[in-house]
This record gives C-alpha cells, sequence and structure tokens, in this order.
C-alpha cells in the first residue's frame, strides 16, 4: 500500500485537496494507464479506483483499489486494465459494475441525476465497443433508446432509470421479441413507453391484432 500511496501523491498537484487527484493529475495518468479517454476503457479504469468523479481521484479508491487485485505498479496496472477491457463485452458481472459506476462518476458535484445530454453521452460510450453493444439480431436498442429519448424525454435521468435501463437491456438481449414485458409490469413509464415505441418503429403487430 505504500507503493501506491507514492504513485498517488505522483500525480497529485500542490493545488489538489488534500488526497485528491484532480483533473490535469487523473488525464495524466489515465493516459500512463494507456487507456483511450473517448471510449468505455476510461470508465473502466475509474471503476476499478471507485472514481468519485470524472476529473479526480481519491486517495482512498486508488489504494484499495489496486491493493484488492495486487498491482502495484503501472504496469501490473495497465495489464490489469487491459484485462478488464477485453473482458468487458462478454462479462456481464463486470459490464454492470463499470455501467453502475458510470452514473456516479458522470453526474455533475451535488447533483443526484444526470442531466439527459450527458446520459445520451455515456449511454453511448457503454454499449458500443469496447463496451457491450446492445444491439439484437433485429434490433439496434442503443439507437431506437436514443431517439426515443431525444424526441420524447425531457426530464433529467435518476438513478432508478439509469439502473432499471440496464435490466431492460438484459431481458431485451436474452428475448427481443419483448414477451418479458407486460403493461403491468413493475417497469418505469419511462420503459413502457419506449416499448410502444419500439414496436411501433419495429412495425410489431399489436399483440391484440395477432392472428395464429
Amino acid at each position: 500500500k505504500d507503493a501506491l500511496a507514492k504513485m498517488f501523491e505522483k500525480y497529485r498537484a500542490s493545488t489538489d485537496e488534500r488526497d485528491t487527484v484532480g483533473v490535469e493529475g487523473a488525464m495524466s495518468y489515465l493516459t500512463d494507464l494507456g487507456v483511450n479517454l473517448e471510449n468505455a476503457e476510461a470508465l473502466v479504469a475509474l471503476e476499478i479506483i471507485q472514481a468519485p468523479s470524472l476529473g479526480e481521484i481519491s486517495k482512498q479508491g486508488f489504494v484499495d483499489g489496486w491493493s484488492a487485485v495486487g498491482a502495484d505498479t503501472i504496469s501490473k496496472q495497465k495489464s490489469y486494465v487491459a484485462g478488464q477491457i477485453k473482458n468487458l463485452k462478454s462479462d456481464i458481472s463486470l459490464f454492470k459494475k463499470v455501467y453502475r459506476h458510470t452514473f456516479i462518476c458522470a453526474k455533475d458535484k451535488g447533483q443526484k441525476a444526470l442531466s439527459l445530454e450527458n446520459a445520451l453521452v455515456y449511454w453511448e460510450l457503454l454499449f458500443s465497443l469496447p463496451g457491450k453493444p446492445w444491439v439484437t439480431a433485429s434490433t439496434n436498442w442503443a439507437d431506437l433508446w436514443m431517439e426515443f429519448l431525444k424526441a420524447k424525454w425531457t426530464k433529467s435521468v435518476n438513478k432508478d432509470m439509469w439502473n432499471q435501463t440496464f435490466v431492460f437491456f438484459e431481458k431485451t438481449m436474452e428475448d427481443e421479441s419483448l414477451s418479458f414485458w407486460s403493461e403491468d409490469g413493475a417497469w418505469p413509464g419511462v420503459i413502457d413507453d419506449f416499448v410502444v415505441y419500439a414496436k411501433e418503429k419495429r412495425g410489431d403487430v399489436p399483440e391484440s391484432m395477432e392472428t395464429d
């Protein structure tokens, strides 16, 4: 842990708060890790160290996160992150951890919700490679979801909506016909509205009109 504490201090500027690395140090560190700041790679690294926001690293998160996986040098950290990135699209529990932590990272300090604009940016990063594309045989769900929200949703995105979107994503990946969904299910209203929108866009026949 001493080696990690020393490494942490290397990235901390004299103007940063105690036990905190600010924006410049955080970007410098992510660059040293070799992660792409333009896609989900950076989100993987930020989850490992439980960063409180995109441009900030806490000493406790950094030391605890890397101690837990036994990576106390930059080369060990680089190879660990690279392995996690490689597994991101196939390991659903890893993807879920990164997805959930992204909400914490992406919201502005002191805010409880994400602006729709920000949420759309991060959904796009998470639901495309090296994340897990939200696409099934006949439907590009990520595109439909974002198109729907831009057209119909005017509010911010709270934690419940963020997490329920993940549950819905998992279900659609298993069953693109949406047979798991029912009007009296416990889905948030925004998901119910999206199902109607998606069925219309896909040209699904309304269930009441189906004939065998």
